[in-house]
């Protein structure tokens, strides 16, 4: 009896591990944009056909979008989509979302053309998580000499202030600094893979937020005195902190519920716990996983990267 006991206590305890492993917090890492190249082709509705013979690629893909960015691949310069030839080679990246129609159909984010005969063309990258800095003893701390950046598909980069750094925005000066998660950014290397230009779009968000699988938040790399929470396995994020973290201030309507207002005043949403919906200023609906634990209103991690505008940087 008693080595069945002594049975029992062993599998308990390495059960416990086992199920605290299940309890991963962490964000689904960020969708990566696809890649297409190969010769372009105009359709009559609009579209933008491009086409290669690569068996490894995607090999044909319709491009359409309102407002696609296009780049001179030497220049760096934009170029007019309707000045693109039917016939020439580009390099192409598009939202990681496509139709299921053959071929495909995605909306473009960049387009390069006039590619280098001699040289490779340039690529785009948007910035998922950056290698933490040593803290120097130095105030104000140095400029920094390089960073390392992971893109979302995976592409490791270390550009150094030796590279020329530029923005789309011309009144805007770069720095190493700058290139946070969220980051998008059009990069020329050397023959060795050496990023020695980079060109950084618009950023598109508020900010960025990470959590760690330990629930550990962060809005802009500063860390939130709340965590995150699992409810049937759900990751929900703490709405006022990350909020608070971006300027904003949240107060508690008994009708509403936590009411979440911009810098200016004006109401942004409002998340009503009882019926996991949130209610925009201007009185749309939303659906979204709610709580409230220990006095703290939760939203699911989804909704609240969509409501804020915030990018899902990866936990380093």
């Amino acid at each position: 009896m008693k080595k069945l006991l002594a049975l029992l206590l062993c599998a308990v305890l390495f059960c416990v591990p086992a199920a605290a492993a299940e309890a991963d917090l962490s964000l689904p890492a960020a969708q990566a944009p696809v890649r297409v190249w190969g010769t372009l082709t105009r359709l009559d509705d609009g579209g933008l056909l491009v086409e290669n013979d690569s068996t490894e690629d995607i090999n044909s893909v319709i491009l359409r979008g309102e407002a696609i960015l296009c780049l001179d691949a030497v220049t760096g310069e934009s170029m007019d989509v309707d000045d693109l030839r039917d016939g020439e080679t580009v390099y192409a990246w598009a939202g990681p979302v496509m139709t299921m129609s053959l071929p495909p159909q995605a909306t473009a984010i960049l387009i390069v053309a006039n590619l280098p005969a001699d040289d490779a063309a340039p690529q785009y990258y948007e910035i998922a998580s950056v290698a933490p800095q040593a803290m120097i003893a130095i105030y104000p701390a140095p400029p920094l000499t390089q960073t390392e950046v992971t893109a979302t598909d995976g592409t490791v980069l270390t550009i150094t202030d030796q590279a020329v750094l530029t923005s789309r925005e011309a009144e805007e000066t770069v720095r190493l600094e700058d290139l946070g998660p969220g980051t998008r950014m059009v990069v020329w290397s050397d023959g060795q893979g050496q990023p020695e230009r980079v060109l950084v779009l618009p950023y598109h968000y508020s900010g960025y937020l990470s959590c760690d699988q330990d629930g550990q938040v962060a809005v802009n790399g500063q860390v939130l005195t709340q965590k995150a929470v699992s409810v049937d396995g759900t990751v929900l994020l703490p709405l006022r902190a990350a909020a608070e973290a971006l300027g904003m201030t949240v107060s508690w309507d008994d009708t509403a519920g936590a009411v979440v207002e911009r810098a200016d005043g004006s109401r942004l949403l409002s998340v009503d716990p009882g019926h996991d919906r949130i209610v925009w200023g201007t009185g749309g609906t939303r659906e979204a996983v709610t709580a409230i634990r220990d006095g703290v209103t939760y939203v699911s991690a989804s909704a609240l990267l969509s409501i804020l505008d915030l990018f899902p940087a990866a936990a380093v």
